[in-house]
């Protein structure tokens, strides 16, 4: 019963995050859009790479359906919560590559922690 309660309060705080994410990259929303050229220097403000935020938008909107339906069905939570962990560790690579380092990094590496405690909790399930 405790590993459930923390599942549901774990996908809660996930889906805080993802939910709204995906709402910004698919609806296109300006500071959406600022936020992910800020971290992963794609050049969507330009124009350039403008699919990118349509698939991660996608992609969150997946991951998020398929975590909330985790809840009552934990392996559909697994790999809604290993879709979200991949695109938070893309971010993340993303930002490495860049050079962020220290503070800079900290933006998506609770969002990836999240991810993956949220695909244990289900896995355990």
């Amino acid at each position: 019963m405790r590993v459930f309660a923390l599942a549901i309060a774990l996908t809660v705080l996930l889906l805080l995050e993802a939910v709204p994410s995906a709402v910004a990259q698919l609806t296109r929303a300006r500071p959406g859009l600022e936020r992910l050229d800020e971290l992963t220097r794609l050049g969507v403000l330009e124009g350039r790479r403008l699919w990118v935020p349509t698939l991660l938008g996608t992609l969150h909107t997946l991951g998020s359906a398929a975590v909330l339906v985790g809840v009552w069905h934990p392996p559909v939570g697994i790999a809604g919560a290993a879709l979200e962990a991949g695109i938070f560790a893309w971010v993340l690579v993303r930002q490495l590559r860049s050079g962020d380092r220290g503070r800079a990094l900290f933006a998506y590496t609770p969002f990836l922690a999240m991810a993956l405690a949220v695909l244990v909790a289900d896995a355990v399930r």
